[in-house]
């Protein structure tokens, strides 16, 4: 954050549109990164990473798990790992163990909702997180806008 704190002073000093923009670009990814979640819906587990959104029904998760930098895994019957954003491994991560808390609760989550009556495959979109896209487009205006306006 600090560095995006210092981009944006710099750019104030070029001009206020810059600055705005540089906001504006924060916000977005701010925004994406700070969304992410794993959501443990009736039939199906949804990971929501800032690009994209996976949603695998439980009949097809084989494990989750945690690698040894701490970022929680699922994995698939169809032999796909999911990494999730929202549970990346930390330093801090390390020390209060919330990886590994969040595997404990999705695997007896996914052990309870289990059953071959869940239907549909598995899913991956485009995640939508509509401030940050319309923060996205507005620091491409503001930009070319400000790339724009005469010195």
């Amino acid at each position: 954050m600090a560095f995006f704190a210092a981009l944006a002073l710099e750019t104030i000093a070029r001009g206020p549109l810059f600055g705005v923009a540089a906001c504006l670009g924060t916000i977005t990814l701010t925004r994406r990164i700070g969304t992410s979640r794993i959501v443990l819906g009736t039939s199906a587990l949804k990971v929501v990473n800032p690009v994209f959104t996976y949603r695998v029904p439980y009949r097809l998760v084989t494990d989750v798990d945690t690698s040894r930098d701490g970022t929680l895994t699922v994995h698939t019957i169809e032999g796909e790992e999911i990494y999730s954003t929202a549970f990346g491994g930390s330093l801090l991560d390390h020390f209060i163990g919330t990886s590994d808390r969040a595997v404990v609760r999705i695997k007896e989550t996914v052990r309870q909702r289990r059953s071959p009556r869940s239907q549909g495959p598995s899913r991956r979109t485009i995640t939508v997180s509509w401030i940050a896209d319309f923060c996205l487009l507005g620091t491409i205006g503001v930009a070319v806008a400000a790339l724009l306006e005469p010195s």
